[in-house]
C-alpha cells in the first residue's frame, strides 16, 4: 500500500480466484483475473502457481510466478491479467508506442492513431499483437478527473510486453495486461518468473509514468551521459544524394561559422545497398579520409548504419539466405525458409538478420569493427532496429524475440568500444533500454509539417513534435532522448514559426540537438536560431499530458541561473492566444518590483506580470520570470531558453533595465504589456 498525495494505491491478490485488485481510496479502479495459455496442448496444464506484492518507487510490484503442472513439457504463450475497469466515457488513455517511430499519445477513450499501411506497419508495428490499433507496449495510463492508473512492466531483456485497451465511447471496458513468453518451453513442475507489472493510482499521469521510467532504468542499467551531443547531419538536404565533397564542403562552413557543436554525421548513401555497409557507392572513395577530416576539423566523425536491416539487393542477402529471421516452417524442407517481411523501403523489400547466428553476429563484429577501428567512427547511429525483434523462426529456437534483438545490439557495442556513442532509431523502446546513450523518440522531422492522408508514425514535424512531448519523461531516465533533426532554411516547406517552435522545443526538453541543413543555404535568421539552441537545456518537464494529444506547455531551468523558462506553443492549424502568468513563477510584485519576464524568441524584457500573445498556427513563445537585482543574472539573447553566465549585474530604474553583457553595460526598455 502506498499513502500518496490524493490517493492510495491498493493491490490485493486472491489466490483462490487468482483475482488481483488494484483500488484507489475512491473504490476500485481495476479487478482483474490472471490467465496462462500454453502453446501446445491444453491450457489447464499450466497455471499461475504465486503472486507476490511488494512496494517499489511509490507504487505497487506484482510478480507472477507460472507452472506447468502437467506431466509432459509444455511451451508457454501469453500470460495475462485481464482487468475490469472503472474508467467511464470522460476518460483518457496514455498509449505507448511499439518503437521509435510508433505514435504516442493520450486520447479519449475509442479514439485512435491511424491505421498503418501494410507496407509500413513491419516497421511501427508489434507484429505480435493481433489487436494492435488498441495496443501500448510496455506500459500504460488511464485517466478520469482527478483519479488515475499507470501500470508498466519494469523488465524488457526478454519479452515484449504490452497493454490491450478494450475501450470505446463508454469507457475502458476491460485492460489486459499480457507478457508473450513466445513458446518458452517448460519441464513438469518447472516454473518461470514474469517480469513484474508495477501499478500506482497515487500521481497524475505524467509523474506516474516517470516514476516507472524511473525503476526500469534502474533495473536495466540505463545509460545516461552527463552531455547530450549537438552536430550537423546529411541527411535532409542531401538524402541517399550525399558526396565525399558535400560532407567536405559543409565541413568547411560548419568551421567558418564556429557554431559549437560535437558531431559531423554522415547519413544513408554512402553504401551500396542495405547490409552491404562495407561496398561503397559512387561518390565516396575513402571512408577513412573522410572520418580523418571531420576528427581533424575538430568535430566528432559519425555515421549512420541499419545493421539488422537488408534489402533483397544487397549481395549480403544472396550470399546467406540462411541468415534470416523466417516464417515457420514446421520442419518442412531442406533449405532456409521464407525470409519475414520486414517492409518495403525506396523501392525494395527488406527483411532482418537473424541476430541468434553465430555467423551473423560475427559479420555484425567485423563490420562494427571496421566502421570504428578501420574507418574511425565514433558516433554510430544505429537505424531500422527493429528489423531484429521481428517475429519468426530463428537459428536459435529457444530465444525470444527480443533476447534476439538484444543479443545483436551487445555485439554491436562490445565491437564499438567504451568510447564509441551510439545513437538508437525505429528501436524497439523498453527493450533497448541499457543499450543505448540516446535514442530516437519519434518519426522523421522531414522539411515538412505533415504529409496529408499519412499516418502518424510517417516523416513530417507534427509527428515528430507529438513523440517529442508525449515520450520527454523517457529522457535521462532511459537515455539521451533525441527529437531528430532541426532544419531552418528557407527554402524547405516549413514556416518561420514551425522552426521557432521547433527550436524552442528542442531547448527547453535538452535532448540530441542535430541539424540537417546545407549550411550554404541557411540564412542569418536561421543561424542564428541555431545558434541560440546550442548548448539546451540539461531537461523540461511536458505539462498537460494527461489533457493533449499535442501538450502545449514545456518548463525547464534556464542555464546558468536556474530560474524557470516557460515554452508555450499552439500546435492548432489556426491563430492562438497564450497567456503567461509570471505570478505562478517567482514574480513578486509591486511597482519597484525587481522581478522581469524575459521573452526567450525575441530577446527582450517584458515588465509583466500577465503576458499574453497571439501565436500564428504551429508557434512557440518563450518566457522566464528573471531577477534583476543588482549582482543576479538576468539573461542571455545568445540563448533561447535565456540564462548563461554571459549576463549578470542587472538593475531596473526608470523604465528600464541594464545588465552587463560580456564585461559592457547594455539597456532594455521595458515594454508593459
Amino acid at each position: 500500500m502506498n499513502e500518496g498525495r490524493a490517493h492510495t494505491t491498493a493491490v490485493t491478490y486472491d489466490p483462490t480466484d487468482r483475482e488481483v485488485t488494484v483500488a484507489d481510496d475512491a473504490g476500485d479502479l481495476l479487478v482483474g483475473s490472471l490467465h496462462a495459455a500454453a502453446t501446445d496442448g491444453e491450457d489447464g496444464r499450466v497455471r499461475v502457481a504465486a503472486v507476490s506484492l511488494s512496494t517499489e518507487g511509490g507504487g505497487v510490484t506484482a510478480t507472477v510466478t507460472v507452472e506447468n503442472a502437467g506431466e509432459e513439457p509444455v511451451r508457454v504463450g501469453d500470460v495475462t491479467c485481464a482487468f475490469d475497469t472503472a474508467f467511464g466515457a470522460d476518460a483518457r488513455v496514455y498509449r505507448h508506442g511499439y518503437q521509435s517511430w510508433t505514435p504516442t499519445g493520450t486520447l479519449s477513450v475509442g479514439e485512435r492513431f491511424p491505421i498503418e499501411d501494410p507496407d509500413n506497419a513491419p516497421m511501427m508495428n508489434d507484429l505480435a499483437a493481433s489487436t494492435d490499433d488498441r495496443v501500448s507496449s510496455y506500459l500504460t495510463g488511464l485517466v478520469e478527473g482527478d483519479r488515475g492508473v499507470t501500470a508498466g512492466f519494469l523488465e524488457h531483456d526478454r519479452f515484449c510486453t504490452r497493454f490491450e485497451v478494450a475501450d470505446d465511447a463508454d469507457g475502458v471496458a476491460t485492460l489486459r495486461a499480457v507478457c508473450p513468453l513466445e513458446g518458452t518451453r517448460l519441464a513438469p513442475g518447472e516454473r518461470t518468473e514474469l517480469p513484474p507489472l508495477w501499478v500506482d493510482a497515487d500521481r497524475d499521469l505524467r509523474e506516474g509514468l516517470a516514476a516507472l521510467a524511473d525503476r526500469v532504468g534502474e533495473r536495466m542499467d540505463a545509460r545516461v551521459p552527463e552531455r547530450a551531443p549537438t552536430g550537423w547531419c546529411s541527411w535532409y538536404h542531401y538524402f541517399t544524394d550525399v558526396t565525399e565533397a558535400d560532407v567536405r564542403e559543409n565541413l568547411a562552413e560548419l568551421r567558418g561559422w564556429e557554431i559549437p557543436v560535437d558531431v559531423v554525421q554522415v547519413d544513408d548513401g554512402y553504401m551500396e545497398a542495405f547490409g552491404d555497409w562495407r561496398s561503397i557507392a559512387d561518390g565516396f572513395e575513402d571512408m577513412s579520409t573522410v572520418a580523418g577530416d571531420i576528427a581533424t576539423a575538430g568535430y566528432r566523425p559519425g555515421l549512420w548504419l541499419a545493421p539488422f536491416y537488408v534489402e533483397a539487393g544487397a549481395d549480403l542477402y544472396a550470399d546467406h539466405p540462411d541468415w534470416f529471421v523466417t516464417e515457420p516452417t514446421d520442419g518442412a524442407g531442406d533449405g532456409p525458409g521464407t525470409p519475414v517481411d520486414g517492409g518495403f523501403r525506396a523501392g525494395s523489400e527488406l527483411y532482418g538478420l537473424d541476430t541468434t547466428h553465430p555467423e551473423v553476429l560475427d559479420w555484425l563484429r567485423e563490420t562494427v569493427s571496421t566502421v570504428v577501428d578501420e574507418w574511425g567512427f565514433t558516433y554510430l547511429k544505429l537505424d531500422f532496429l527493429f528489423a531484429a525483434a521481428l517475429p519468426g523462426e530463428r537459428h536459435d529456437p529457444e530465444a525470444t524475440r527480443i533476447e534476439a534483438y538484444r543479443r545483436g545490439v551487445e555485439a554491436i557495442a562490445e565491437a564499438a568500444g567504451d568510447d564509441a556513442f551510439l545513437l538508437g532509431c525505429g528501436a524497439p523502446m523498453a527493450p533497448s533500454v541499457g543499450l543505448f546513450d540516446a535514442m530516437r523518440v519519434g518519426p522523421d522531422t522531414d522539411p515538412t509539417w505533415e504529409t496529408p492522408g499519412e499516418s502518424g508514425s510517417q516523416p513530417g514535424l507534427k509527428n515528430a513534435v507529438r513523440n517529442t512531448l508525449t515520450r520527454n519523461f523517457l529522457h535521462r531516465r532511459w537515455w539521451l532522448n533525441d527529437p531528430d533533426c532541426q532544419l531552418v532554411r528557407d527554402t524547405s516547406d516549413l514556416t518561420a514559426a514551425e522552426r521557432e517552435s521547433f527550436a524552442a522545443l528542442v531547448a527547453a526538453t535538452g535532448g540530441v540537438n542535430v541539424f540537417s541543413d546545407r549550411l550554404a543555404e541557411i540564412g542569418a535568421a536561421g543561424r542564428r536560431l541555431l545558434e541560440r539552441t546550442i548548448p539546451p537545456a540539461t531537461g523540461g518537464e511536458v505539462g498537460r499530458l494527461d489533457e493533449e494529444r499535442f501538450p502545449s506547455r514545456v518548463v525547464c531551468d534556464r542555464p546558468g541561473d536556474g530560474a524557470t523558462t516557460v515554452a508555450l506553443f499552439n500546435w492548432a492549424d489556426e491563430p492562438s492566444t497564450v497567456r503567461f502568468d509570471a505570478r505562478e513563477h517567482g514574480w513578486r510584485g509591486g511597482p519597484e518590483s525587481d522581478r522581469v519576464v524575459w521573452d526567450g524568441l525575441s530577446g527582450s524584457v517584458v515588465a509583466g506580470p500577465v503576458v499574453e500573445r497571439e501565436l500564428p498556427p504551429h508557434g512557440a513563445a518563450v518566457f522566464a520570470v528573471v531577477s534583476a537585482e543588482d549582482g543576479d543574472l538576468l539573461g542571455d539573447a545568445a540563448t533561447l531558453t535565456g540564462g548563461s553566465d554571459r549576463a549578470s549585474g542587472a538593475t531596473v530604474r526608470d523604465g528600464a533595465l541594464t545588465a552587463a553583457v560580456d564585461g559592457e553595460r547594455v539597456t532594455f526598455a521595458l515594454d508593459r504589456e
